[in-house]
């Protein structure tokens, strides 16, 4: 979409024009990309989530609060000198789920036309995901979202879905279409072990014989610390050391 690769075939077109045909300064500020493994640089967090706007066009401080709480990054104004803080090349300082979300922040704050997600909230917790995506259904009401994705929970933000298998096209239509109807689609969905009720699985064992291993291995460690606890007894008899004196 943003022709850091060009098509080998074919073309894509935005409003029926062949992005070829754009500059690439003007598509590039029509389409902004938030990718599951993003690239931050060691600058300020201010500073990384500008990136996406032109000096021309500098981002106000309502538009980058709105962006970051958009992306559920709150986390940055706790951080040692908030909004301020350097942090490190790729961001290494933060955790993964912290880096999509600042990432996901900047394509928004460079309010563009063309929002591709791609798999962007795979590092979130549960909690978090949920409140990203309901933010996100209200930034997809003005733009265009493209959204690449296996959780099912993250799919629901599209309109329409697009199942790809080995790199083809097999099944466009709604979420409740293609799971009424591809097993496929349901297939993919479950392999991730996230399914349309958001609930929690459980962590079950896989058989007797693995618990029974870790009862035992539980119950020696029991029994190691009690005997390590135990006052140490001093031995009498020939051999022996009993005493201070007896040793010298």
């Amino acid at each position: 979409m943003s022709r850091l690769y060009d098509v080998t075939e074919g073309e894509i077109r935005i409003d029926g024009q062949d992005i070829r045909e754009l500059s690439l300064p003007a598509l590039r500020q029509a389409v902004a990309t938030a990718f599951e493994d993003p690239t931050l640089f060691s600058m300020s967090v201010a500073e990384n989530l500008a990136l996406g706007r032109s000096r021309e066009n500098p981002a106000t401080d309502e538009q980058l609060a709105q962006a970051i709480e958009v992306s559920a990054a709150q986390f940055v104004y706790d951080l040692p000198f908030g909004l301020d803080t350097r942090i490190g090349e790729q961001g290494m300082s933060l955790s993964g789920g912290q880096r999509q979300r600042l990432s996901l922040a900047r394509a928004i704050l460079a309010a563009p036309r063309i929002l591709v997600l791609d798999d962007t909230l795979s590092a979130l917790d549960v909690h978090t995901e949920a409140v990203v995506e309901e933010a996100l259904r209200r930034v997809l009401h003005s733009v265009t979202g493209i959204v690449v994705a296996h959780r099912a929970s993250t799919v629901l933000l599209a309109d329409k879905v697009a199942l790809l298998s080995g790199g083809t096209i097999t099944h466009i239509g709604t979420h409740a279409q293609l799971l009424a109807s591809v097993p496929q689609y349901r297939y993919l969905l479950a392999a991730d072990d996230e399914l349309d009720d958001r609930a929690e699985r459980s962590c079950a064992w896989e058989d007797d014989e693995n618990r029974n291993r870790l009862g035992q291995v539980y119950e020696e460690q029991e029994a190691t610390e009690a005997a390590s606890a135990e006052p140490p007894q001093l031995a009498r008899g020939p051999g022996f050391v009993t005493s201070e004196a007896d040793g010298r």
